[in-house]
């Protein structure tokens, strides 16, 4: 067993199964048999999870931190895709389904800030869900879960404005705008650092944005 794990866990169980629309007793389960596989990472802002071009392997769940994933366009420019916050599973799906048949990984996974998780082989994970279907089920509603969100993050590109997708970016994200550079939210938004400076000075921050609506 892996105690410590599982006393991370607890802190977000009311949470999760709230995202993922599971009961707690549900995801209690599934985080005794994960315990066993989960092993202890520390990493410092700039390290990578995963790299571009080597098949993927390992899921992480991170407890602290933030964790970005992009790829790199043809003209060498990172674009960020989507952030992972504490309590969140961290890793690139399609990327590690792609590893089965030896495809290596087409996008990166970095920490954007410190972070403290559990890493996990894929390749366990699925064998332990091939043996058990409470966790197959979990699986699915997180899987559920992910295709909603990618959802919102297709509508949130869809503005026109860039106000709207900082915007929108706020709505998804609430409270990471602090946490991590202007330089990043601009390679989400697909504008330039400079623009998101200009755009910045032109709106309230988001802090004075909910006090005046409140």
């Amino acid at each position: 067993m892996n105690p410590a794990f599982i006393e991370q866990r607890k802190q977000y169980t009311k949470a999760i199964a709230q995202r993922y629309d599971v009961s707690e007793q549900m995801f209690d389960t599934v985080t005794g048999l994960l315990a066993p596989l989960a092993t202890p990472v520390s990493l410092r802002k700039g390290d990578y999870l995963q790299r571009i071009g080597t098949p993927a392997k390992w899921v992480y769940w991170t407890y602290r931190g933030v964790v970005r994933n992009g790829f790199t366009n043809e003209c060498g420019t990172e674009v960020t895709l989507r952030f992972t916050m504490d309590g969140e599973a961290a890793g690139s799906h399609e990327d590690l389904v792609g590893a089965r048949s030896g495809v290596p990984a087409q996008h990166f996974v970095v920490a954007e800030t410190a972070v403290e998780a559990y890493r996990m082989d894929w390749a366990e994970v699925r064998a332990l869900a091939a043996e058990h279907q409470i966790l197959r089920d979990y699986y699915l509603k997180v899987a559920e879960a992910s295709i909603l969100r990618q959802g919102r993050r297709i509508s949130m590109h869809s503005h026109t404005s860039a106000a709207g997708r900082l915007a929108a970016f706020r709505r998804e994200y609430p409270g990471l705008e602090e946490r991590i550079s202007q330089k990043v939210i601009a390679s989400f938004l697909g504008i330039t650092p400079q623009y998101m400076s200009q755009l910045l000075r032109t709106l309230l921050p988001p802090s004075a944005a909910a006090a005046r609506s409140g």
